[in-house]
């Protein structure tokens, strides 16, 4: 004699929908902490793509990311490291740099006028927020930055046009 269960396709229905948030939720989590990685990858590039122009182009900052012409040459004075870290990761919004010079024991900032020998530091910084509203709200903002140190390879004097090795 076969006995015959009724309401098991019920049982299964009700076991999904009390699971299914759950599934919901670390499927999120995962896209969010996979967001969270893409950020802090992107910030550490910026922060690199920074400090490389701080170390060939002492420039101030403010006169943009532009890499030259055949006319002028890939090392005018017209690049600055924070724009071109800052333009690294524009695709984050609400990205900010800071270019500094320190002493090569990173103790003190480095004298004025820069040297050769000094360390350009960049930090790189910006506000993740999760995507899913409940991550969100329990993690909150999180501020995450990214610095590259390199030591100066030669002085480029701002008054000039053209920045050469040597000067």
């Amino acid at each position: 004699m076969s006995t015959i269960r009724h309401g098991t396709r019920g049982q299964s229905l009700v076991e999904f929908a009390l699971i299914f948030p759950v599934l919901i939720l670390l499927l999120f989590g995962i896209v969010d902490f996979g967001r969270a990685i893409y950020t802090y990858n992107t910030i550490g590039n910026a922060a690199r793509d920074g400090v490389r122009v701080a170390v060939v182009n002492q420039n101030g900052t403010g006169t943009g990311c532009n890499p030259g012409s055949a006319a002028t040459g890939p090392n005018t004075t017209q690049i600055s490291a924070e724009d071109c870290a800052v333009a690294g990761a524009i695709s984050l919004g609400g990205v900010t740099a800071t270019v500094t010079y320190r002493n090569l024991a990173d103790t003190a900032a480095c004298g004025s006028p820069i040297q050769v020998g000094c360390l350009a530091v960049v930090t790189v910084s910006t506000q993740y927020r999760a995507i899913t509203p409940i991550i969100g709200n329990i993690v909150g903002p999180i501020t995450i930055a990214s610095t590259s140190k390199q030591p100066i390879e030669f002085v480029c004097p701002v008054s000039a046009s053209v920045c050469t090795p040597g000067q």
